[in-house]
């Protein structure tokens, strides 16, 4: 990831500053979202200082600084008037990550190695490939849908509305097949936020309704299959897929059709105008919804429900299914949180305890696993409001919140200036902002880098202006002393290049840093394969003095020696790693099994005693 942030701020500097690429011109919100995502990597990397992970907090750093180029540029493609191509560009992505995962599970051969991750988890029936996490899969899913949806409604072509109504079968069928809860849950809030936001809602849900039966359709189809279901692998995977493509291809095609249709006869005036809500209508509209649901849910006994699964949710002895292995259908009925309900009340008490600084960014894991009860081993909190504030305490949330809720208070903003006219085409971007939201609230989408960005860039459309809409300041507003107004012009000439040369080589260096690390291991590592111990050696010790934060490095030299025979040098390593994160547990179970093949029993012991006190829950740890 550091690699291609160094090359996306690059490429701004230069396209900037040369005058190749239009300025950004960003409205409030936009100022603020990039405000706030350079002043938490600030942050966060001054709370490296007290980190017990500094390595894996220097990678959330170059994550904000790649989110900041990428919704930069996406600004750039605003203003140049293409906020159009920006959300489809960004739809086809999406779509093609969803469609992706869906073929390898129809046709696994194409694929190899597309399910190793999920088999060595023990979650062979989760779809979790090609992001390698099934609920990762799930949010991807669920920020396609209701961006497809919108898309199709306000698309200004027949074809490009046939097409995105066309994927959501495919997206829909792949979303399930990853059996995530809180990835269903964001596309359902995802859906609601696009009926409450884009207009003209009749239109909207006249366009779901196709989808929504192709989807059903698509299911009924993929569910009754049992080789594809259960991800049984093999030959019988593959013809049960192969049955299945033309089906698939046929309610594809046919949505598609039945949307064409509906946009041909909108041009051509075949279909009833259909009438725009007056404000009443619609609050009226909005409150028989309401009512309704509450009476269904009276009627169905929610809330008793409802406590029933707060128990369940809060009890880490209820597993859901996948949980034992046994990953169904009935995962999505269970309420059980996975862990996540400690997870998150750790994350609270470590915010109770650090409210300002935080326990560091990156060192979640390192505090959590000496601290954990019955919660499975993890890195992450599953949230990732909750893991920035514990991580970088209370200024780390406020900036975090300010960041994504930024873009969906612009949206807010243009859905008021748009009463009684239409309006505009870049809030078809807010309703994926709502379940991305959702995403990085209840599990760690904001690790998988695709996501933030994809969401970066939607997020463009709504706080960058485009070429085509006025700025309106102070500035423009208040007539400029004609003495003073050339000086003033030529100091903001000269101050935004200065702003931007300084943050692009400001991101660059921090970049460069951060992928020294990553690339050194694996080019020591690619000499040990090919058998090199001299080079891999050579590579390892290198990369330690270019990267003292390394924990990796220092623990790949130490590798790299014992594999060598040369122990003593890899107990020194292995020492040094223990005092890069003395709060980690790998380094010193390394440092145990070392000391062990020199024969010193009491350091070994010593080693082993501190990794056991450190992940004490760890099952690789047991006496």
């Amino acid at each position: 990831m550091a690699g291609l942030g160094i090359v996306l701020w690059w490429l701004l500097a230069v396209g900037l500053l040369s005058g190749a690429l239009p300025r950004p011109r960003p409205t409030t919100a936009g100022w603020t979202m990039l405000a706030g995502a350079a002043a938490l990597a600030v942050w966060g990397a001054i709370t490296l200082g007290w980190s017990g992970g500094s390595e894996r907090g220097l990678t959330e750093v170059v994550r904000l600084l790649v989110l900041a180029g990428s919704l930069l540029l996406g600004m750039v493609a605003v203003g140049a008037g293409q906020a159009r191509l920006l959300i489809g560009g960004v739809l086809t992505g999406l779509v093609a990550i969803c469609a992706a995962g869906v073929l390898s599970r129809l046709q696994p051969d194409l694929f190899p190695g597309s399910s190793d991750i999920a088999v060595w988890l023990g979650e062979r029936r989760r779809l979790s490939w090609p992001l390698n996490y099934w609920n990762g899969m799930g949010a991807a899913a669920a920020l396609t849908v209701p961006l497809c949806l919108t898309v199709a409604a306000r698309a200004r072509t027949a074809v490009t509305s046939a097409l995105a109504a066309a994927a959501i079968p495919i997206v829909v069928v792949g979303l399930v097949l990853t059996l995530s809860r809180g990835g269903i849950a964001a596309a359902a809030l995802g859906l609601i936020a696009a009926i409450a936001i884009v207009a003209p809602r009749l239109v909207l849900l006249r366009t779901a309704i196709a989808p929504a039966i192709g989807s059903a359709a698509a299911l009924v189809a993929v569910l009754g299959s049992d080789p594809i279901r259960q991800a049984v692998g093999g030959q019988a995977q593959t013809d049960a897929g192969t049955k299945l493509l033309p089906l698939l291809v046929l309610i594809v095609v046919g949505v598609a059709l039945v949307q064409a249709g509906w946009q041909t006869a909108d041009r051509a005036r075949w279909t009833p105008r259909l009438p725009r809500p007056s404000p009443r209508a619609q609050v009226a509209g909005w409150l028989m919804a309401a009512v309704a649901a509450l009476a269904i849910a009276l009627a169905a006994g929610l809330p008793g429900r409802a406590s029933d699964a707060w128990n369940d949710f809060r009890d880490p002895a209820v597993k859901t299914q996948t949980v034992a292995g046994e990953a169904s259908l009935g995962r999505l009925a269970s309420a059980a949180s996975s862990g996540r309900y400690e997870e998150w009340s750790g994350a609270i008490r470590a915010i109770r305890a650090h409210p300002l600084g935080g326990i560091g960014l990156g060192s979640w894991e390192s505090w959590w696993s000496p601290r954990r009860d019955r919660s499975p081993a993890v890195r992450n909190a599953h949230s990732e409001p909750l893991e920035i504030a514990a991580e970088t305490g209370l200024p780390g949330l406020l900036l975090l919140v300010t960041i994504v809720l930024a873009p969906l208070a612009a949206a807010i903003a243009l859905l008021r200036r748009s009463r009684g006219r239409p309006a505009p085409y870049a809030l078809v971007a807010a309703p994926t902002l709502v379940a991305f939201v959702v995403a990085i609230s209840v599990d760690w989408a904001w690790q998988l880098s695709a996501l933030p960005v994809a969401a970066a860039l939607l997020a463009a459309a709504l706080v960058g202006r485009g070429r085509d809409v006025p700025v309106v300041s102070q500035a423009a507003t208040t007539p400029l002393d004609p003495a003073t107004a050339p000086e003033r012009r030529r100091r903001l000439a000269f101050a935004g290049p200065l702003a931007l040369g300084a943050a692009a080589v400001g991101s660059i260096v921090v970049l460069a840093v951060a992928l020294i690390a990553p690339d050194g291991v694996e080019r020591s590592r690619a000499a040990v394969g090919a058998g090199a111990l001299d080079r891999a050696a050579s590579i390892a010790r290198d990369t330690r003095n270019a990267a003292p934060f390394s924990l990796d490095a220092a623990l790949q030299r130490a590798l790299v020696a014992e594999r060598s025979g040369d122990l003593s040098a890899a107990a020194r390593a292995a020492a040094d790693a223990t005092r890069i994160e003395p709060r980690n547990w790998r380094p010193w179970i390394v440092l145990a099994r070392i000391e062990v093949a020199r024969g010193r029993p009491r350091a070994a012991v010593a080693a082993y005693r501190r990794a056991r006190a450190l992940n004490p829950r760890s099952p690789l740890l047991r006496p």
